[in-house]
């Protein structure tokens, strides 16, 4: 997915990005524009090196929508059920089993955690500026002496 959007402001290799709704938008689903949501503002791997006020183009993977699903709604299920199954084998009875299907739900949260804090610093998990279109200018209109803006 690319789209145009305009830097709000830059922190080092980081840079805050406000994108606008379009109407295709409406379709997607996959972004922050739930909720009726016109413009949504995130944070991008600014490699294009653009600066607040500039116009830019981001690019967000597609391929790693599945990876994403699997890591926050699988894993968290997979350590649940390992949980049941070890305190249902191992202790033979259900509050065991119960108890570690929570330790294991617990487990699955914190691992989708540091997998976020790990795949986040990555190139392809994200948002990423790839070049600047439009830089704002700063130079204001000289005036002649008769009022007319020269140009």
């Amino acid at each position: 997915m690319k789209e145009q959007a305009l830097v709000v402001k830059t922190a080092g290799r980081i840079a805050v990005v406000q994108i606008e709704k379009r109407p295709e938008c409406s379709a997607c689903k996959v972004c922050a524009f739930a909720g009726g949501k016109s413009r949504v503002k995130v944070k991008a791997l600014n490699t294009a090196g653009a600066k607040a006020g500039d116009r830019v183009l981001v690019e967000a993977e597609k391929d790693n929508r599945a990876l994403a699903s699997f890591v926050v709604y699988i894993v968290p299920v997979l350590l649940g059920i390992a949980g049941v199954v070890i305190g249902a084998y191992c202790f033979e009875e259900e509050l065991w089993a119960a108890v570690l299907c929570l330790i294991g739900l617990a487990l699955g949260f914190v691992a989708v955690w540091a997998i976020d804090k790990l795949l986040s610093k990555r190139r392809g998990f994200g948002i990423e500026v790839v070049s600047v279109l439009d830089t704002p200018k700063t130079e204001k209109k000289e005036e002649t002496d008769n009022g007319e803006s020269d140009r």
